[in-house]
């Protein structure tokens, strides 16, 4: 049952325009406030207090049509009803029975749809703001000079103050939790999808390695940590006759040859620093907190690794070599602090790797030159 009437109450708009938070806010204070009414009609009918019935039972039917408008589409009209019905509601309220009886705290509700419920320029916000503060000054001057139309006994008016007080704080429990909920997760929907651009902006999307600028600002965040006691290294690789392999088989086999030396990189890196996709068929190796020679051992290894990769396409086995050059990066004591000593000592080493790359090209491929 209670699945029924939720399920009735949360039924989503069929309009393309319309704020489905909106609806829900407008829909649910309209059945809160039918239930009121009804509470207080039933009162009234034991006081035989029939004119009150029948203004309450006008009060009613007026959020019982503003919440059936929701389901219509007209979230507008509906709201205007319920603005309406309820600052009658509270003006004849407090001329009959007096401001301590606390329904002219509703005007609170009031305030917060202005903001939550629509889409109206901020002019037109003001505007509608201070007509609720003119509101709320007329009710408080009217109930100094003028004695209310009927003076209830104390206990009457706590009552009525109760009453009004459970009905104020749910109707505002109703309003900001449908007003944060879209937000919050409008903003959650947002990071997640700010998270994602990042990472696909700082990606190559074919080998799922860094691309160059986030690279770079992996090197930029090691040296800056000033944690490299034994320096850093870099080593640039190019793959063997790579326009042969797509010559030969066709691009979709060199791209399967890059996807796979990238997964080997990866794994192999991961203890040992980063690796990017510096471009076409080369890749960026970074060493962190390892010389020269500790990194052109590595290297080394690398290369056997993939010396004996096996790759497979349309049933045959592509074995490929690549070429590796390898430089340090000249760290000296405060260079971290300096964003352009960083850079420029970066792209020298980077430079000089590829040098030494080009050297192993001229002398023969398939070797690392330290």
């Amino acid at each position: 049952m209670f699945e029924k009437l939720k399920k009735w109450i949360m039924k989503d708009l069929t309009g393309e325009n319309e704020a489905a938070r909106v609806a829900f806010i407008i829909r649910i204070n309209s059945l809160l406030m039918c239930s009121y009414f009804l509470l207080w009609a039933i009162g009234f009918a034991f006081e035989e207090r029939w004119r009150n019935v029948v203004s309450c039972g006008v009060c009613l039917y007026a959020f019982a049509v503003s919440m059936w408008l929701t389901y219509r589409n007209k979230v507008n009209a509906a709201r205007y009803i319920y603005s309406t019905v309820l600052v009658l509601w509270m003006t004849g309220f407090v001329m009959q029975w007096g401001w301590d009886c606390g329904i002219q705290h509703f005007i609170f509700v009031l305030l917060a749809l202005i903001f939550v419920s629509s889409y109206n320029s901020d002019s037109i916000k003001f505007l509608g703001c201070v007509g609720i503060f003119a509101l709320r000054m007329f009710l408080y001057v009217w109930h100094i000079i003028h004695e209310p139309f009927e003076i209830l006994d104390d206990q009457i008016i706590y009552i009525f103050q109760m009453f009004n007080i459970v009905y104020i704080f749910s109707s505002m429990i109703i309003v900001l939790y449908f007003f944060t909920r879209d937000i919050m997760d409008t903003e959650a929907k947002l990071a997640r999808y700010n998270q994602k651009l990042r990472a696909v902006a700082g990606q190559d999307p074919l080998t799922k390695l860094p691309n160059r600028e986030k690279i770079y600002a992996y090197i930029d965040e090691k040296i800056k940590s000033k944690t490299l006691e034994n320096g850093m290294c870099v080593a640039m690789g190019d793959i063997d006759f790579f326009k042969k392999v797509n010559d030969t088989y066709g691009h979709d086999a060199g791209d399967e040859v890059l996807r796979s030396v990238a997964a080997v990189f990866r794994e192999y890196m991961s203890e040992h620093g980063s690796v990017a996709r510096w471009g076409g068929e080369e890749f960026l190796f970074i060493f962190v907190n390892e010389n020269l020679d500790t990194a052109g051992s590595e290297v080394f290894e690398l290369l056997g690794k993939i010396r004996a990769l096996p790759i497979e396409w349309n049933g045959e086995i592509l074995k490929i070599t690549m070429t590796f050059g390898v430089a340090d990066v000249n760290i000296a004591p405060g260079d971290g602090d300096n964003e352009n000593i960083i850079a420029d000592n970066v792209r020298e080493a980077i430079t000089s790797a590829d040098q030494k790359l080009y050297m192993g090209k001229k002398g023969g491929r398939n070797t690392v030159m330290i």
